[in-house]
């Protein structure tokens, strides 16, 4: 195993099995709770792909989300008491390019390690539980409809995108998942649920080597066959699909999100730079401390539920800004002319280097969250950087890149605005 040194003086220990699963370990003494992620590189993006010898392959939006649920079936012993007789709490999540099963716990992590990295690599899937996985999930995504900031998340995303699959639920669509049979769940685990497209990361008072020693245990007698995947996705205009969507439900008060479509992918380091230099915007104009939140705060056309944030991976990019206001219309026009202001302006250096630190002091906050920790990591290392890397490439970032990163990313033209108002 590799070691790597954190700023705090920990080390992250770096393995792989003999079959090319990726192991990260990093142990945290002194602390009671253990965190372990069993993650793959597969979420809702990956609905059209190419494998040799079989071509481009389509499948029905949230087959990825669809089959996390399915991985919590078992023929004997259900999946969740199973954690439960060592203490252990389980749970999953699907997102846009990783689905992530993971658990937590006090005592008896060896045997909880074990039983997640099982469960994972032994599906039961059959003709009766998929079709009633199918009116669970077609529930859950009813409910997501009747969710305020979900409905304006989605609304915004589908005014920015023509074709991108971003613009769809991670659960797909109530149609889609009617698609969903056993056979394209397994083809979809067999191609994605590979060790080389997975990886496991561990934190917590845990022995490396240990964890090193269960993994490799568990997984030695894994079937899979090793495939190249080619991801593809739909071709994409620079331009955003409509300028405003605006739509009506039942809420107290109008909702407004300002959208930027960012035309930009990034890997690597260079990605996170743009991480950096975006978060760096977002603060300079969303921050509580920040002269554009205290104006438009005291011309009440916001409140505490301003937001503002990137989110980008080597598959999409785009921001977000916006909250609860009493009027969209004049708290777009405010924003749109602080944000051009800004543009104007720049960033000074000063500014700059008090969010510096900032970010850093917030980067070695998260050391105490193992979870949060133990995401990063996985993520990070599907995104093809190191979350290790963080300092250093802050402290590398210059106020002109910033600045280009401002100039390049806010224009007008690649803008949207999504609205909710009250029936």
């Amino acid at each position: 195993m590799q070691i790597y040194m954190t700023i705090t003086n920990e080390l992250l220990h770096c393995g792989k099995t003999a079959n090319g699963l990726p192991v990260l370990a990093l142990p945290k003494k002194g602390f009671q709770k253990k965190y372990a992620v069993f993650a793959a590189h597969y979420g809702s993006l990956d609905s059209e792909f190419e494998v040799p010898g079989k071509g481009v392959i389509k499948v029905p939006d949230g087959i990825a989300h669809f089959l996390e649920h399915k991985l919590f079936e078992d023929e004997t012993i259900p999946v969740f008491e199973r954690f439960a007789k060592y203490g252990a709490s389980v749970n999953a999540y699907t997102s846009y390019n990783m689905t992530a099963y993971l658990f937590s716990t006090i005592d008896y992590f060896p045997e909880a390690l074990g039983e997640l990295l099982h469960f994972v690599q032994t599906p039961y899937l059959t003709e009766e539980n998929v079709a009633k996985e199918r009116g669970i999930i077609e529930q859950e995504l009813r409910m997501y409809d009747d969710h305020p900031d979900r409905r304006i998340y989605r609304n915004l995303l589908t005014a920015l995108y023509h074709n991108h699959p971003i613009r769809l639920d991670v659960g797909g669509t109530v149609e889609s998942i009617r698609d969903i049979t056993v056979e394209l769940l397994w083809e979809c685990y067999r191609l994605f649920y590979q060790p080389a497209n997975m990886a496991v990361a561990v934190v917590g008072d845990v022995d490396a080597a240990e964890v090193m020693d269960i993994v490799d245990s568990q997984v030695e007698q894994w079937r899979f066959q090793a495939q190249q995947i080619k991801r593809l996705l739909p071709e994409e205009p620079d331009s955003v699909n409509q300028p405003w969507i605006e739509e009506r439900m039942s809420i107290s008060q109008p909702r407004y999100y300002l959208g930027f479509k960012h035309n930009k992918y990034l890997t690597g380091r260079e990605l996170l730079k743009q991480q950096l230099a975006m978060n760096m915007i977002w603060h300079s104009l969303g921050a509580r401390s920040s002269p554009v939140f205290a104006k438009l705060y005291a011309d009440g056309l916001i409140n505490d539920s301003f937001e503002a944030g990137f989110h980008g991976s080597p598959q999409y990019a785009f921001s977000m800004v916006g909250g609860e206001t009493d009027d969209p219309e004049k708290l777009d026009r405010a924003l749109r002319d602080a944000i051009a202001g800004l543009v104007d302006s720049k960033l000074g250096a000063e500014l700059v280097e008090r969010m510096k630190r900032h970010i850093l002091g917030s980067y070695l906050t998260a050391f105490n969250s193992l979870d949060y920790l133990a995401n990063s990591l996985i993520s990070h290392w599907f995104h093809g950087t190191s979350y290790l890397d963080v300092p250093e490439a802050l402290e590398s970032l210059t106020v002109d890149e910033i600045n280009q990163c401002l100039s390049e990313a806010l224009k007008p033209e690649w803008s949207a605005v999504s609205v909710l108002l009250p029936e």
